[in-house]
């Protein structure tokens, strides 16, 4: 194949994609992931302060982002990182959603 060929496979393939409007976007889940995590810790940490009891709930809600992603990527990639960050994720969102459920309800088996 020569030169022109190239291009114009090239061409044919990536048409009707944005490749800098898909690198924004990747950037932008990457910047939003990162400052939600901080402001997770953030609200942790003026709990923690404030003596209060903790709300699962909000920590469930930032790993209901963050193990689709790592679940996604593990699918595509067969990463065993991502195998394993996605397993991770999805316990943490198991755990802290049965914790925020039983501070729903008000069931706490072995007290408080």
């Amino acid at each position: 194949m020569n030169k022109e060929e190239i291009l114009a496979k090239s061409r044919k393939e990536n048409k009707n994609r944005d490749i800098a409007g898909m690198d924004i976007n990747k950037n932008a889940s990457r910047i939003s992931l990162i400052f939600s995590l901080f402001f997770i810790m953030f609200l942790m940490t003026l709990t923690w302060i404030a003596g209060k009891h903790m709300n699962h709930g909000i920590i469930a809600t930032e790993y209901s982002m963050i193990f689709p992603l790592f679940l996604y990527k593990a699918i595509k990639t067969k990463n065993p990182a991502n195998i394993i960050s996605a397993v991770i994720a999805g316990l943490c969102l198991i755990i802290f959603t049965v914790n925020t459920i039983r501070d729903i309800f008000d069931i706490y088996p072995l007290g408080r």
